[in-house]
């Protein structure tokens, strides 16, 4: 290079430093914009290249295992970079800038890289790209050194003190950006847990939800044969008296008693035995019909609705049912659920009755109100709940009954129905003579 005056050493050194400040603008910049690792090192090399004018410009991060520093990004002579080896240890390959910078923790000038011992294994690859001098950096991450940025000029002596200043100012942006581009990644990666926690714990507590309404649907389909006896004990009595009006149609016109005034009676007893027919289907079908939104509905009805679904078989086996509700409860929730939940109690109250053949088997309910609260108790004279027991009785599937005597969901879906479909709470404990089970709405 032609030797220059004092005047135009002055304007080349403002020159090489106005190229400098372009490239820690970039830098910066680059730090700002940039959402991920591999592309800041690329854009940081290729401002090095285009704006500050550096033959070459690398970044390398130390590979934990081997202790090698590997290129990361690259720009312009880059084939100086094929097939090297730079090492963080104290051996021969480590000896150089960019080891010494990363070994040691700071950074390392070297304006005369041909002339150097420390770049010897580099010189040969250095001469052929024109490579002068070096500056590397060292670049950090949490605070631990994990790499190096170094730059090449085809200069001797090109880096001076504030060359030095600014780019230990470029390093420490760059770690900066680092450990800013970690941090966004925690952030990231830990709001995506939290996500997926929340999904999985939706999708958890959907399947939760579809089980327990599977469950409900089951102990429906089990109360499903009950029901259907009560319709037999519901139509037996219409049937019979249809059957005695229609044979009286015959006798009457057998004995020559037959009039139109007679006709017209037995023709509106039929059809007021058809209406009551044709209401139980109504009511017992009702029942059977899922509730699709929650509902305000009054408890005193719906208790008097439920025990008129099953009246019939109680009165067939003997069983005298007392309703006291002499004050009426609104409720907020589902009203056919509500139902299912006590005639599952009140069955399992009946088949506790008969179990033991209780002489005048007695089944009390009773509605009153306790605050804000509605209370229902469900009370009966079959001797109450073994201890060992009952703490049991409202888990799926426990039975006393044996494998043919029931399926053991009732009093577990009443308690799924009670508290988590309706925010009751559903209790049970022995009373003077017999079991008591109270719910709370």
């Amino acid at each position: 290079m032609p030797s220059l005056d004092g005047g135009q050493m002055t304007a080349l050194r403002g020159l090489r430093l106005s190229r400098l400040y372009a490239t820690l603008s970039a830098v910066n910049q680059a730090i700002v914009r940039t959402a991920d690792r591999d592309s800041l090192f690329r854009d940081v090399c290729r401002a090095a290249v285009d704006l500050g004018e550096f033959l070459l410009a690398w970044v390398g991060f130390i590979d934990p295992e081997t202790e090698l520093v590997d290129v990361m990004a690259s720009c312009g002579e880059t084939g100086y970079l094929d097939g090297i080896r730079i090492s963080a240890r104290q051996d021969p390959e480590g000896l150089g800038p960019t080891g010494i910078a990363v070994r040691e923790g700071t950074y390392y000038i070297c304006n005369d890289f041909l002339g150097s011992e420390i770049t010897r294994p580099w010189h040969e690859r250095a001469r052929a790209h024109g490579i002068r001098s070096s500056a590397s950096i060292v670049l950090r991450l949490g605070g631990e050194t994990v790499g190096a940025l170094t730059l090449y000029s085809g200069e001797k002596d090109f880096f001076d003190a504030e060359h030095v200043s600014l780019l230990r100012e470029m390093g420490a942006d760059l770690s900066f950006g680092l450990d800013l581009l970690r941090d966004r990644e925690l952030r990231q990666k830990a709001e995506r847990a939290l996500c997926d926690e929340a999904i999985a714990h939706e999708k958890t507590a959907q399947a939760l939800r579809d089980k327990e309404q599977a469950l409900i649907d089951q102990s429906r389909q089990a109360a499903m044969g009950a029901m259907i006896d009560n319709i037999a004990h519901q139509w037996r009595q219409p049937l019979n008296s249809l059957g005695i009006t229609i044979q009286k149609l015959l006798l009457y016109h057998d004995h020559g008693d037959f009039d139109q005034s007679q006709l017209r009676q037995s023709v509106g007893n039929s059809m007021d035995l058809i209406r009551h027919m044709s209401q139980t289907i109504d009511d017992f079908r009702d029942f059977f019909r899922p509730n699709k939104e929650r509902t305000e509905f009054d408890a005193r009805e719906s208790i008097a609705k439920t025990l008129s679904l099953l009246a019939a078989t109680f009165e067939a086996q003997h069983i005298e049912v007392a309703l006291e509700a002499g004050e009426s409860a609104e409720l907020l929730g589902y009203p056919n659920e509500f139902a299912q939940a006590l005639i599952n109690i009140i069955i399992n109250a009946k088949d506790e009755l008969l179990a033991r053949k209780v002489i005048e088997p007695r089944i009390e309910i009773s509605l009153r109100n306790e605050g804000a609260k509605a209370v229902i108790l469900v009370a009966d004279n079959a001797g109450g709940i073994p201890e060992e027991i009952m703490g049991r009785i409202f888990d799926p599937y426990f039975t006393t009954k044996g494998a043919q005597g029931g399926t053991g969901l009732g009093l577990s879906m009443s308690r799924t129905i009670i508290e988590k479909n309706m925010g009751g709470r559903l209790s049970v404990r022995n009373g003077p003579r017999g079991a008591e089970f109270r719910i709370e709405i």
